[in-house]
């Protein structure tokens, strides 16, 4: 990329050549390079440069991040080491983004036996969004990541569409787009952004101070017809290609059975939503769950009366094997003669049998 190129007249030292470049995005969390423009147009190696210095907000000496000299690279100004560094073509390196890296980038470059040359690159902080396309309100994903279906009443014909994408930075740029056979129309929508300010506690110092998108459209859908529409999210944060939602809006047809879902006007009857074919045909799953209800009541009792028989039948075993037992006791004849004696009746005196 050919680079813009300003010869400035400073005094006592010649000519020093300045190079600007074009605003460069650093994601935070990441590793960042803010790339030296003089590098990248005139290639220059490490060993033809005797000194190169990197500042930050300003020119000054005090502003300066981290320097090299004669194959040497320090940090300066008191940076810990590991914060900064400078490759072999003379990049910054950010070892890990954050929101204060945002700002401008100065540059100083000396190659050997030539003048010293200098430069500014603008740099800005981003945070891309979670996810790699927009989301739309009350629209069902399908399989693909950037498709989603959206059901309606039979009998609507208008409809509001609301795509969002949040805690991105910079903000994006909205738009509603609808596809048809053989064009496409772009959207009157209504956009607003605001921005994201997290407390310190949640930890998400990542998507603090960013900023979320939504955009709203009212469409018109015809009977019998299913639109498809497109969400389109512009900007930075979502890279060059961007990203994007397409939304499929089909329509639900009403069926009328006799199961309790939704109560109509006559007894006996409800209206349901289906696509296609009875409800009944529609729903084997609640059929199923009757069937196994029953099976599991049956299996139930069952368990039950096997228990029971396997009780009494033990019982009476138990009752078999304590009566020999009793009858072989010691005391056993001794009580049952007793028991008979006790149950003779009593003959009154002077009766025939005792004359």
């Amino acid at each position: 990329m050919h680079l813009p190129l300003e010869a400035i007249q400073i005094a006592d030292s010649g000519f020093v050549l300045a190079f600007t470049d074009a605003t460069v995005f650093l994601e935070r969390g990441s590793r960042g390079i803010v790339p030296c423009p003089l590098a990248k147009s005139r290639k220059i190696s490490r060993e033809n440069v005797d000194a190169m210095y990197w500042l930050y907000g300003s020119i000054s000496n005090t502003a300066i991040l981290i320097s090299y000299f004669k194959g040497r690279v320090a940090p300066q100004n008191g940076i810990q080491e590991g914060v900064y560094d400078i490759d072999n073509e003379f990049n910054l390196i950010i070892e890990n983004v954050t929101a204060s890296n945002e700002g401008t980038y100065y540059f100083k470059l000396k190659p050997h036996l030539k003048m010293i040359q200098e430069g500014k690159v603008e740099v800005c902080d981003k945070v891309s969004p979670s996810r790699s396309y927009p989301t739309v309100n009350g629209c069902n994903q399908d399989h693909d990541t950037d498709t989603c279906e959206m059901r309606v009443r039979h009998d609507s014909t208008v409809h509001n569409l609301t795509c969002v994408t949040e805690q991105v930075k910079p903000a994006v740029e909205l738009r509603w787009i609808h596809l048809f056979l053989g064009g496409k129309t772009e959207l009157n929508a209504s956009t607003s952004v605001w921005r994201e300010v997290l407390p310190a506690y949640t930890g998400a110092s990542l998507r603090n101070n960013t900023f979320s998108t939504s955009a709203s459209v009212q469409v018109t859908t015809v009977n019998g017809v299913n639109e498809v529409f497109e969400c389109k999210a512009i900007g930075a944060a979502v890279g060059d290609k961007g990203a994007r939602m397409r939304v499929r809006v089909t329509k639900a047809h009403l069926t009328t059975v006799s199961h309790e879902e939704v109560q109509s006007d006559n007894p006996g009857t409800t209206l349901v939503w289906a696509d296609k074919g009875t409800p009944t045909a529609n729903k084997p799953a609640e059929n199923a769950v009757y069937v196994n209800a029953l099976e599991v009541g049956l299996i139930v009792a069952l368990i039950f009366i096997a228990i029971l028989c396997i009780r009494m039948v033990y019982s009476e075993k138990k009752c078999i094997k304590w009566s020999p037992a009793w009858e072989r006791r010691p005391d056993a004849q001794v009580r049952a003669a007793d028991d008979d004696q006790e149950m003779q009746p009593i003959k009154p005196k002077g009766s025939i049998s005792e004359v």
